[in-house]
């Protein structure tokens, strides 16, 4: 289909406005089947969502492209949108009338959520919940909109061909919402900025945390809690939620043994008052899960100095000395095996890197030494209960809960600032939670993943190499000693 000539549906929508106040729900519906006819669409099949959305004047239509791929159109009264723009501006994704209608979309297992008043509009990816085009106006939505939602053009895969942002430009805005949020809790509770850095930190690592396959031991209700607890600020609700989002982290730092979320008791003091943690959680929750993937939380960090940036994106390479150091190791010796790595050297993304050569080495160590007990172990119909015992003890503790032991004994991150620090401990959390879904073991209780960290001493074993390395070497002016 052609594109409609440059003023049809910006008059379509004008008309509409100028009738709001004696307008009816059935001129509602012809209002919004005349606007997608002018798309082309000429019979859109009409859903429900009242049931998910009771507090919106919405009416929806399915629109079918190819494939499962299919759009969740959604028509509501003018006022229920807040400006795109400034949605962008303050770096969240949604605001309360998207929010709710995305979800929507998600629980009717449509691709895409559009949502219009037939003069603001905005286009969401419902399964990664990421804004893929958004106007302010009629005539932005005809430059924007018109030719990706018209039925020949979805049917041709447009909406797939659509441009996804780049992840810098997640990482971005949510470094900048992060920024400001810090600033506002320091001010309002008095606090130091840093101090006020950490409830954002603890928001991260809960929310990448509900969004991972481990918490089963609890039967879902941390999940639960904090679900609820974000509906609750995003509808407005906000009384209680202070002392509510103190009380969830206690219960982490308890049950979880996550020891980011330790009583604090000035932090603590400011988040139990509504009037900071409601419009946090409200803001909180109008973001998109996508912003909360490992790396991008990682690339927020992608500010500041040049060497903090270096530190943000250089990737790990294989350390010879140090992978010869791992391929040496014994089911006698894995135990005391540890990788030291030095963050301002190596970079955050060693992390990862190091810390799955470890596991690796776990898994490898494991398999010969199952295969090595089998060969050993006492007839099946045996009753040698010491034979079985003493089997059985000789096992090393790092071929048990191996993400724990190498948290805990393995490895260690030699931090030299506290924004090193701060980097170091949020990104090991996140990698801890992601291992422990692909590994399919059993979550029970977050490792002391405070022992990990240590303060980088003034020389380390690759400083004292450096040494001997002659005139090649970096001069000693130039290593950052902590």
């Amino acid at each position: 289909m052609n594109l409609r000539p440059a003023n049809e549906l910006e008059k379509l929508c004008a008309h509409w406005w100028e009738r709001l106040a004696d307008s009816t729900k059935g001129q509602q519906h012809h209002f919004a089947e005349r606007f997608l006819n002018l798309l082309g669409w000429q019979e859109p099949t009409p859903i429900a969502v009242q049931a998910l959305a009771p507090r919106l004047s919405t009416i929806a239509y399915i629109l079918r492209g190819p494939g499962a791929d299919c759009v969740a159109a959604c028509f509501v009264m003018p006022g229920a949108l807040e400006p795109p723009t400034s949605v962008q501006e303050r770096g969240v994704d949604f605001c309360e009338t998207t929010r709710v209608l995305v979800n929507a979309a998600q629980a009717l297992r449509t691709r895409y959520a559009f949502i219009t008043d037939m003069h603001r509009s905005f286009l969401y990816d419902s399964q990664t919940e990421e804004i893929l085009l958004y106007s302010d106006t009629p005539e932005g939505f005809r430059g924007e909109f018109e030719s990706v939602l018209q039925e020949s053009a979805v049917h041709n895969g447009s909406l797939e061909q659509l441009r996804r942002q780049p992840r810098s430009y997640g990482a971005r805005q949510l470094r900048e919402w992060v920024h400001r949020w810090e600033q506002t809790i320091a001010h309002q509770g008095r606090l130091p900025e840093e101090m006020a850095a950490l409830a954002l930190d603890r928001l991260i690592v809960l929310q990448y945390l509900v969004q991972h396959d481990i918490l089963k031991r609890s039967g879902w209700r941390l999940q639960k809690r904090f679900g609820e607890l974000l509906a609750r600020a995003m509808e407005g609700e906000t009384k209680g939620t202070g002392k509510a989002l103190t009380g969830l982290w206690h219960d982490v730092w308890m049950d979880w043994k996550a020891e980011l979320f330790a009583a604090t008791p000035a932090l603590d003091e400011a988040i139990s008052r509504d009037e900071i943690a409601g419009p946090l959680l409200r803001e909180f929750g109008f973001q998109s899960r996508s912003k909360f993937a490992e790396m991008t939380v990682l690339e927020m960090f992608n500010h500041g100095d040049a060497a903090e940036k270096a530190r943000v994106r250089t990737i790990p390479e294989p350390d010879e000395e140090r992978m010869t150091f791992l391929a040496k190791q014994t089911v006698e010796t894995i135990d005391a095996c540890q990788v030291k790595i030095d963050l301002a050297d190596e970079g955050y993304r060693s992390i990862f890197y190091w810390f799955d050569q470890l596991t690796a080495v776990y898994d490898r160590l494991e398999y010969a030494y199952d295969l090595q007990q089998e060969r050993q172990a006492p007839p099946p119909m045996s009753d040698d209960l010491f034979a079985w015992s003493e089997r059985d003890a000789g096992r090393p503790g790092a071929l048990g809960d191996k993400l724990q032991h190498a948290v805990e004994q393995g490895i260690t991150l030699y931090h030299s600032s506290p924004r090193q620090l701060r980097v170091a401990r949020l990104m090991l959390y996140l990698h801890v939670i992601h291992r422990y879904e692909r590994s399919k073991v059993r979550f029970t209780h977050f490792p002391a993943i405070e022992r990990a960290l240590q303060e980088r001493p003034k020389f380390l074993d690759s400083d004292r190499r450096s040494i001997f390395m002659g005139s090649d070497a970096e001069p000693l002016d130039n290593w950052e000693t902590g």
